[in-house]
């Protein structure tokens, strides 16, 4: 009796059919797929495949969260949200570890540590960029990290340009000062000013982005202080009177300012809109009554996953706009600010590089 023909392997292109439509919202997925045998890891580590891969999903998945504590952080701490079990993202191990995260976009993690050091740190691929010391002093300030290509999707923003764009206030005068570094000409730009009539800047919220405008809050969260990077203007703008708790501003899915904030056991969703006769102000834009949440603090919202985090006495939560789905993440700790972190994590930077996938079943 003749053995048993063995099955014939799937052509590339089917394999490759198969693997584009594996979600990416849980990394270890689409790398335990890669690991079933030799072809299907080739197609997986394939620069043609995973360019495919990011531009069939669009956008990428939220990772985790990045976040301070007691407003002191000497090392990044990171909360992973993908079902894989992770082990925490860590800087290169000859960095000092003396830094603050400061923001996260575009798959980047701003850092700061005293003396005006900024670093933009790309967890994915380990690399690490220090930025020459900005001269200007604050005594408030915020600031952000921007993919700086035109257009970009921000699917794989990986060594491209970017921004780093410092807002704040010094200590002898009401001045808002804007300064803007950009990694293609190794250097900071002239700063731009405006007077804030008393308001003086809090970092320990994440400001909104939308297209080329940052919006930060001033006056103890009583108003927002917009930044134009084109037209290098400021303008101010006044929070609803009727809205008495701390806001979180965020982008709304139509693109608009928004702002986020709980109310007992609600959470109260606003947004900036344009009425019939063009005139632009506030409206209540959704109420939802947190069944399991109970005074819960809203600490960061990842734009385009829709995924809210907040803390209570309980615990660290995720909670999911479309769905209402709570999932704890972490135990209760001093939480000063979350920093979603979104980015893809494919089979090309699995080898070490990122220890998100660190241990699979």
């Amino acid at each position: 009796m003749s053995p048993p023909r063995t099955p014939p392997e799937l052509i590339a292109d089917a394999v490759a059919e198969i693997l584009l439509r594996i979600p990416p919202d849980d990394p270890a997925d689409l790398l335990r797929a890669s690991l079933v045998c030799k072809p299907w890891l080739r197609v997986a580590s394939d620069p043609a495949f995973l360019r495919r891969y990011r531009a069939f999903h669009r956008r990428a998945p939220l990772l985790g969260f990045f976040y301070s504590v007691g407003c002191q952080s000497y090392s990044p701490l990171f909360i992973p949200t993908t079902a894989a079990r992770a082990r925490p993202l860590r800087l290169p191990a000859h960095d000092d570890h003396n830094w603050h995260v400061h923001d996260c976009r575009h798959s980047r993690v701003l850092l700061w540590k005293t003396h005006r050091k900024f670093a933009v740190w790309d967890p994915i691929t380990g690399y690490l960029e220090e930025l020459p010391k900005l001269e200007i002093f604050y005594s408030e300030f915020t600031a952000v990290v921007l993919c700086a290509v035109a257009g970009c999707n921000h699917c794989d923003c990986h060594g491209g340009p970017f921004l780093v764009v410092c807002v704040g206030n010094g200590d002898a005068d009401s001045a808002a000062r804007a300064c803007v570094y950009s990694s293609e000409a190794s250097a900071w730009g002239a700063p731009d000013s405006t007077y804030l009539d008393g308001g003086y800047m809090y970092d320990i919220t994440r400001p909104a982005v939308i297209g080329d405008e940052i919006y930060c809050l001033v006056d103890l969260g009583a108003r927002i202080l917009k930044y134009d990077l084109v037209k290098h203007c400021f303008s101010l703008i006044s929070l609803p009177a009727e809205y008495k708790e701390w806001p979180l501003l965020l982008q709304n899915e139509d693109g608009s300012l928004g702002f986020a904030g709980v109310t007992g056991s609600r959470l109260h969703l606003w947004s900036r809109m344009a009425n019939s006769e063009g005139v632009t102000g506030w409206v209540p834009q959704r109420v939802i009554k947190l069944k399991i949440l109970r005074k819960a603090t809203v600490f960061g919202f990842a734009e385009g996953a829709g995924v809210f985090i907040m803390s209570t006495k309980a615990g660290a939560f995720t909670f999911d706009l479309k769905s209402e789905r709570v999932r704890e993440v972490d135990e209760y700790m001093d939480y000063c600010t979350f920093f979603p972190f979104i980015s893809f994590f494919t089979p090309d930077y699995a080898c070490g590089k990122l220890p998100l996938v660190a241990e699979t079943n």
